[in-house]
């Protein structure tokens, strides 16, 4: 019976130490999906937006990040400012061990860096050879509701928690700068984009 205190003390600390860890991870690291869609009663032009780049822009206009979309679904991958986007290492890692040690790398560092910067935006602009947009006010979400069950053995519930992000992006041809509404600005040259 000498013991019990102590036992429950430590217990107690256990439990307090592995929530803080849980909590810490949660606001430190996270993950985004940010779809980007154009609407257009054109059917042609419906994946018009294939391999835009994505500015994110605080309110003072600076640009804190940047993005590709998808080349055939119509989410953006985040492009790391050293790393770069982890997902064209993705495509040839499960045929090269030097592409899978970088897509390994990429993804080691892009959860710890979208928490820096993601908070901070109010828009977005997208550029396109066919589209360049004027600045897009966007409202991202955060969900982290789960880091106190990143220690259960269980395949659906524990794990590392992440805070994730998420946000659309839907551009209209009235949106459009560039090339599908030439006449409000044909004296800019259009970003030709990647």
């Amino acid at each position: 019976m000498k013991h019990t205190p102590k036992v429950i003390t430590a217990i107690a600390i256990a439990a307090l130490v592995v929530l803080a860890y849980g909590y810490w991870h949660v606001l430190s690291h996270g993950s985004a999906y940010i779809d980007l869609t154009l609407e257009t009663s054109d059917t042609a032009k419906k994946d018009l937006l294939s391999k835009a780049r994505v500015l994110f822009i605080d309110e003072h206009g600076d640009i804190l990040a940047q993005g590709v979309r998808d080349e055939e679904y119509d989410f953006i991958h985040l492009v790391h400012p050293t790393a770069g986007d982890c997902h064209q290492f993705e495509k040839n890692a499960a045929y090269s061990n030097a592409s899978k040690k970088l897509w390994r790398e990429c993804f080691a560092n892009q959860p710890t860096w979208i928490p820096t910067w993601i908070n901070d935006v109010s828009q977005v602009q997208v550029m396109h050879r066919d589209c360049s947009s004027k600045p897009l006010p966007i409202v991202i979400s955060a969900s982290n509701n789960e880091w106190f069950l990143w220690w259960v053995p269980h395949p659906h519930i524990g794990g590392k928690p992440y805070t994730y992000f998420r946000s659309s992006i839907l551009v209209t041809e009235k949106d459009c700068m560039g090339a599908l509404n030439e006449t409000k600005r044909a004296d800019k040259p259009l970003d030709r984009g990647p």
